[in-house]
């Protein structure tokens, strides 16, 4: 069965009167409009201030970490030293000991067994023949003798 035309029944306000504009919605005071700027604006300095703040404490953890590691290694270094400088110590002692007992052959040192050298004669600087290319050698970081 066939459905009739839909039609509109006129009412009769709008015979007599003209439709009014309704107030736009999205239209706000000037109060609400300023305070929800003001949210937004909040909303992000308050995210870049929870951002700053785990990147800073981010940093401290780090860093404490880091000191600690190193501390911990100058630890180890400074108890290395001790125990090298007590191992050299020993060696010393032992050294002395050995020196002092008869069996060794050594006697105590005084004025009468010093031997003097007469200093060597002074020597003329000679070129190098084919050694001019090559590097010269470092000077020790080490003294030779005292």
């Amino acid at each position: 069965m066939p459905k009739p035309p839909l039609m509109g029944v006129p009412s009769r306000a709008a015979t007599h009167q003209r439709v009014e504009k309704l107030p736009d919605v999205n239209q706000n005071p000037l109060w609400l409009r300023s305070l929800l700027f003001l949210q937004r604006g909040s909303s992000v300095v308050t995210f870049c201030l929870i951002g700053t703040t785990l990147a800073v404490y981010a940093w401290t953890v780090y860093t404490q970490q880091l000191w600690s590691r190193e501390y911990r290694k100058l630890e180890n270094l400074q108890r290395e030293e001790r125990q090298l400088t007590g191992a050299n110590e020993v060696m010393k002692n032992q050294l002395a000991q050995q020196a002092e007992s008869t069996g060794t052959g050594l006697v105590p040192p005084n004025p009468a067994n010093t031997l003097f050298l007469p200093p060597a004669p002074q020597r003329s600087v000679a070129a190098t023949p084919n050694n001019a290319n090559s590097d010269p050698k470092p000077a020790p970081k080490m003294p030779l003798g005292y």
